[in-house]
Parts: structure tokens; sequence; C-alpha cells
């Protein structure tokens, strides 16, 4: 295999039945996160509950992490996978599929939260937009930094050279990250995740500053990447000092 097809992946693409399944796993993760996560906020979305919406996003991802992570590393997230990409975890061609997967199911889940929905409360269905006073380059700007700190502790979780630290549980590390930063920022905006802002968009025809939910997130995720994996990743020469010392 020549050097652009080792760079590429084209070995895993290959792979069909793993591919497959990991696929599935995106698929599937995303699907559950949309369906699930966008019903909560409807149900709340009239109260006003900020913390139940926040808790209700982190301990979905946090059981979608724990269900599918061992097949496909549960990124469900665009973002999370050019971190990912960025950081060698994954090769481009598979990357390409991950986010065309993540995005079918971001939409499929989103038309189920409408179809389960009820009708008087249904709303915008989640859509995220900016607060009425939020301009677009701050909501942009929040949409950056608590994408780049959740895909840093992803791939700090992903990472297989680091050894076991803080809270003992990956999904539990994502899920609480995750609730923090919507605790955060809830109203002023609230996706960290491309796929969470373009499924209710795409079924109730939403596209306010619909720039800021993908550039924002995607920016944050590459940055978060570059910064992983040159500064806070474990090196070769410190994975290997650290297993001598064991």
């Amino acid at each position: 295999m020549d050097a652009t097809g080792r760079y590429l992946g084209t070995k895993e693409i290959k792979n069909y039945k793993n591919l497959s399944k990991q696929l599935f796993a995106e698929f599937l993760g995303t699907f559950l996160y949309l369906s699930i996560v966008l019903s909560a906020g409807i149900a709340h979305g009239t109260s006003n509950n900020t913390v139940v919406v926040s808790l209700a996003n982190g301990l979905v991802v946090a059981s979608i992490v724990q269900m599918c992570g061992h097949v496909s590393g549960g990124h469900i997230n665009p973002a999370v996978t050019v971190g990912a990409l960025v950081c060698g975890y994954i090769k481009p061609l598979k990357a390409v599929c991950y986010v065309a997967v993540q995005v079918l199911g971001g939409i499929a889940g989103s038309g189920v939260a409408y179809l389960v929905s009820v009708e008087k409360i249904k709303g915008n269905l989640g859509a995220t937009v900016p607060y009425t006073e939020t301009r677009s380059d701050q909501a942009f700007a929040l949409e950056f930094l608590m994408t780049f700190l959740l895909v840093s502790v992803v791939l700090s979780v992903l990472d297989p050279k680091r050894g076991s630290r803080g809270l003992g549980s990956s999904p539990l590390a994502i899920g609480i990250c995750i609730t923090g930063c919507l605790c955060s920022s809830i109203p002023y905006t609230s996706s960290l995740n491309p796929v969470r802002s373009l499924g209710p968009a795409v079924i109730m025809g939403i596209y306010e500053v619909f720039w800021v939910y993908w550039v924002g997130p995607l920016l944050g995720g590459l940055v978060a990447g570059i910064v992983y994996r040159f500064v806070l990743g474990v090196t070769h020469n410190e994975y290997i000092l650290r297993k001598q010392s064991q």
C-alpha cells in the first residue's frame, strides 16, 4: 500500500465488517442522542429549567458513550471526530464516513422527536438560536470555547497512552463536562455539536445564524486536537518512561 493509502486509511475502509459496526454505532448513538435530548428540551422548555436540560444532555451522552464507545469511540459529534482526526486516532476516510452517519442519525433522531412531541409545546423543536440579546460573534465564541473543552476531555479519554486518572470513568467525565458547559451557557447558546443544531434546523427549517453552530464547534474541535496532540497529550517518550517506572 502506498503512503497516500496509509494516510487516508484505505485499509480501514476495506474492512467492511468492522467499519459497518462502527458506522452503525455512530448512527445509533447520534440518533438516540437527538431523539432523547430534544424531547427533554421540549418537555422542560416552558419552565426554563436549565439544570434539568443540562443534566439530561450530560447523562444521555454518558450513557451512549458507555454503550457505543468500545465499538466506534462514541464520537456522536463531528467536532469530536475532527479532533480525533488531528490527533491521529482516526484516518481521514473513516472520519468522513463518521460525519456522514452522524448527520443522518441526527436528522432521523430529530424527526422522531418531532413525531412524539405534543403539538402545543413542540415550539421550534429545540433549534439552537442565540438569545435575543446575544450577538452572533458572542455565540460563536461560546460555542468555540465549550467545544474546545469538550473535545479536549474526549481526546484525553481516547488517548491510549494515558493511564487511569480523575473520575475513573470515561463516560462520566464526558457527561459532567457537557452538563457543566450547558449550565454555564444556556440560554445564550447550547449546541457543542453541529449535528445537534443541524437536525432540528432541517426538520423545522430554522437556519438563523446557522454558521455559528458549525464553524464554532468544528473550529473548537480542530484547535483542541492541535493543542492536545502537541501540548496536553502524553508523548511516546513519556509513555515509555512511565511504563518502565511501573
